[in-house]
C-alpha cells in the first residue's frame, strides 16, 4: 500500500508541491545504460509524490554528441521497466528533467549516446514534489 501523507487535521493530502530534499540518484556515469536496473531497488520511490525533478549535471566532449535520457518506471505487477518520454542534449550542462510519476518508482536511464567519438559524465539528483 502507498504511503498516505496527512495534513495538520490528520486528513489525506492530495498531491501538493511539497519537494522533499535532493538526493544523489545518479553520479560520475560515464557510459550509456546496457540494460534496465536489476531490481525496483535500485528506482527512485516516489509514493505519495505527483512529480520527479532530476537535476543534471552533465559534460559532453566529441564532435557533435547528443545524449538521449529517459525516466523509466517500474511496474510491479508485470516486474519489468516502462520508459517514458526521452529527453535530448547537446551541450555542457546543468538541467532540470520533471517526470510526472503519480507515485511509482522511477529511473533516469541514459539511453543512447551519439556523435564522432562523444563522451560523457552524468550526475543526477533527485527531488519529489
Amino acid at each position: 500500500m502507498a504511503k498516505v501523507r496527512l495534513d495538520v487535521n490528520s486528513q489525506p493530502k492530495n498531491f501538493v508541491y511539497e519537494p522533499e530534499t535532493p538526493v544523489l540518484h545518479r553520479n560520475a556515469i560515464t557510459q550509456v545504460d546496457a540494460s534496465d536496473p536489476a531490481s525496483a531497488a535500485d528506482g527512485i520511490p516516489c509514493d505519495g509524490f505527483q512529480y520527479c525533478d532530476f537535476d543534471i549535471q552533465l559534460t559532453l566532449g566529441g564532435t557533435t554528441p547528443v545524449l538521449e535520457v529517459a525516466p523509466i518506471f517500474y511496474d510491479a505487477t508485470a516486474d519489468l521497466w516502462f520508459k517514458g518520454e526521452s529527453s535530448f542534449f547537446s551541450e555542457t550542462g546543468k538541467y532540470r528533467l520533471r517526470s510526472e510519476v503519480r507515485g511509482a518508482i522511477i529511473f533516469l536511464k541514459a539511453i543512447e549516446l551519439t556523435g564522432t567519438s562523444p563522451t560523457m559524465t552524468l550526475s543526477a539528483w533527485a527531488v519529489l514534489s
